[in-house]
């Protein structure tokens, strides 16, 4: 039960920040912009998802596990909105993978 609100919270989280950084890119106003407006729902939604999980789970055994936005976030900046990953971000990112697998057992 808490991998699930961890997990939903972290993919609202990071999506919602994507969704947010997508629409500012657009030509359009950004206060019109559909992804900015999802984006801005999904950072709302996430604390009261991680809050369930601190309920549920306490603080010290949902807190390791923020670390799956840090890897989310990259997947997602690199293969939507196409940004370049350098071998230093990507070394971080298997770093943090680790942490979290360590954590969470």
């Amino acid at each position: 039960m808490i991998y699930l609100l961890m997990i939903s919270m972290c993919l609202a989280a990071s999506t919602g920040q994507i969704l947010v950084k997508k629409g500012l890119n657009r030509k359009k106003p950004y206060y019109w912009d559909f992804y900015i407006f999802a984006g801005v729902f999904l950072v709302l939604l996430s604390p009261f998802l991680y809050m369930k999980a601190v309920q549920t789970a306490g603080l010290s055994g949902a807190f390791g596990l923020n670390g799956i936005s840090y890897i989310i976030v990259y997947l997602l900046g690199v293969t939507v909105l196409g940004e370049k990953g350098s071998f230093l971000q990507t070394l971080g990112i298997l770093l943090i993978s680790g942490g979290v697998f360590i954590w969470s057992i």
